[in-house]
C-alpha cells in the first residue's frame, strides 16, 4: 500500500493508510500513514467495537489535511482490552496475514518471515515495474516470491523442493540469496522514496534496514548449525558478507 500511495499522490491524489509494522513503513516512507499498536490483521482493533473502530479511521483520515509528507503518525491508544481476540471471538472470520501458533504466540522466525513477506509484497510492485522499463530483470533462477518460499521451508525445517539445474539445498540458498538481492536492488533503482547512489550503500542499506537481511542472517545461522559441510560453508562465507556479519 505505501508503494501504491506514491504513484496515486503522483496523479494528484491524496492518500493516507493504517500501518502495522513500523519499521516497514518508516522504510517506505508513504506519503501519509498512521501506524497502530495493534496484532497483524486488526488494523482497526478488536471486532465489534464500531466506536474505537470509527476513531482510527478518523485518525487515518484527518491525515489528508497534510499537504505533504511522508508523514508518519501515532494512534495514540491501545484497543480497548487489547487487540487480540477473546476466546469467545476466536471463530470470528480475520484477515489471513497473522499466522498465530495455537496458543496466541509466534516464534520469533515465525514473526521474521512474517515482516519478511509483508516487505517483499511491497518491493514486487516496484521490482515489476524495473523490469517492465527495463525489458529483462538480472534474477536468474528463483523470483522474489520463490526466494522467500526457499527460506521459509528452510528456516521451518521444510523440505526444499529442488529442480533438475540446482542439486542441493545449499546451492538452492545461495542462488535463492543473490535473486533476492538482485529484485531489491533492481526495485529500488525505480523507487522515488529511496536515494541510494552506489552499491556501498544500497549495501548498507539491504543489510541493516530491509527484513530480508534479517532473513538472510537466520538462515546463515541455520546453515552454520548444520552437520552438512555444504550448509556450514554458506554460513561461513557465501550468504552474508563478512563486513555485515554483525550489522
Amino acid at each position: 500500500m505505501g508503494a501504491l500511495g506514491h504513484y496515486l499522490e503522483a496523479e494528484g491524489i491524496p492518500t493516507t493508510q493504517i500501518s502495522l509494522i513500523r519499521e516497514h513503513t518508516e522504510t517506505i516512507q508513504p506519503p501519509r500513514a498512521l501506524w497502530v499498536p495493534f496484532a497483524l490483521g486488526r488494523p482497526l482493533g478488536r471486532p465489534n467495537d464500531p466506536a474505537f473502530q470509527t476513531r482510527v479511521i478518523q485518525a487515518a483520515l484527518a491525515l489528508l489535511e497534510t499537504e505533504k509528507g511522508p508523514v508518519l503518525a501515532d494512534f495514540p491508544d491501545e484497543a480497548p482490552d487489547g487487540s487480540e481476540p477473546a476466546e469467545a471471538e476466536m471463530d470470528l472470520p480475520a484477515c489471513p496475514v497473522s499466522f498465530a501458533r495455537p496458543d496466541g504466540q509466534k516464534t520469533e522466525t515465525e514473526q521474521l518471515l512474517e515482516a519478511f513477506r509483508q516487505e517483499l509484497a511491497d518491493c514486487r510492485s516496484w521490482y515489476d515495474m524495473a523490469a517492465e522499463q527495463r525489458g529483462f530483470s538480472s534474477v536468474a533462477y528463483f523470483t522474489p516470491d520463490a526466494s522467500f518460499q526457499v527460506f521459509h521451508d528452510f528456516l521451518l525445517d521444510k523440505p526444499i523442493p529442488l529442480d533438475d539445474n540446482i542439486a542441493s539445498t545449499a546451492l538452492a540458498l545461495r542462488l535463492a540469496a543473490q535473486d533476492l538481492k538482485a529484485a531489491y536492488f533492481e526495485s529500488v533503482m525505480v523507487r522515488p522514496d529511496i536515494t541510494l547512489p552506489d552499491d556501498t550503500a544500497f549495501n548498507r542499506w539491504f543489510w541493516q534496514k530491509t527484513a530480508a537481511g534479517e532473513v538472510l542472517r537466520a538462515v546463515r545461522d541455520k546453515c552454520r548449525a548444520a552437520d552438512d559441510a555444504a550448509l556450514k560453508l554458506n554460513g561461513d562465507l557465501l550468504l552474508v558478507p563478512m563486513d555485515q556479519a554483525s550489522a
